[in-house]
């Protein structure tokens, strides 16, 4: 997978900078900013994983009551597990 530099989630337009070592975390998101930061030293599968986590948070800031951080962590890691298996991304 390409980590792209510009990102659409639900009509929103992100910016994803992967040019810094971030600090305690491996990747976070900004909404003031539509900004996902991903830390610049991780292997590229990790950095695959972590954006999809980070998509995965921006999709949920649009549920009221949200879902929590161990179940979005779970099912991107999941997800990522399914594209990379089915050969969906290279």
């Amino acid at each position: 997978m390409i980590i792209p530099k510009k990102l659409k989630i639900g009509g929103h337009k992100f910016t994803v900078d992967c040019s810094k070592q971030l600090d305690n975390v491996l990747g976070d998101t900004d909404y003031s900013k539509n900004l996902i930061r991903i830390s610049k030293d991780l292997p590229q599968d990790q950095k695959e994983s972590v954006l999809i986590h980070e998509i995965f948070h921006a999709m949920n800031s649009t549920v009221s009551d949200g879902f929590g951080h161990v179940l979005i962590d779970s099912f991107a890691e999941q997800f990522y597990q399914v594209l990379k298996d089915n050969k969906l991304i290279v």
